[in-house]
């Protein structure tokens, strides 16, 4: 049946066809934080989330031990008092972790600058998925 299709319908199944594998493509980079964390286990910031911090964002120049950009993510006080200079706001929202400035920065494509940590690999879905689930938990001290 294609064999009797004009050219131009040919070439723009084609197109479409380019299209939707370019945006199906564009769709795997989002984070799905939604599946990653058991909804019933609690998240302690000292045991889950603050050695993720440490490990990933205290290079030269970085988050811990010193302040770049408003952020400090050397401790409980400091990451929650933090003031994004680019978001103009705490970086911790408390029970709104898509919302909060600090899974934005973590993601593909963050709203203000470049993903966080800079010039090194990217936190996995899992990490991200952990800080987003504390953070919807009310961001606790525990």
């Amino acid at each position: 049946m294609l064999a009797h299709a004009p050219r131009s319908s040919l070439a723009l199944c084609v197109l479409l066809l380019g299209l939707l594998g370019l945006f199906s493509a564009c769709q795997s980079e989002q984070i799905d934080n939604t599946t990653l964390v058991d909804p019933g286990t609690d998240v302690s910031f000292s045991a889950d989330v603050q050695p993720i911090l440490t490990s990933s964002c205290g290079g030269a120049g970085c988050h811990i031990d010193q302040t770049t950009n408003g952020v400090n993510l050397s401790s409980y006080d400091q990451v929650t008092n933090s003031v994004g200079l680019q978001y103009n706001q705490r970086i911790v929202i408390p029970g709104d972790g898509a919302g909060s400035p600090l899974v934005d920065k973590l993601g593909p494509r963050p709203e203000f600058g470049t993903r966080m940590p800079q010039n090194a690999a990217p936190l996995s879905n899992d990490q991200i998925a952990l800080i987003r689930a504390w953070i919807d938990e009310g961001a606790l001290d525990n």
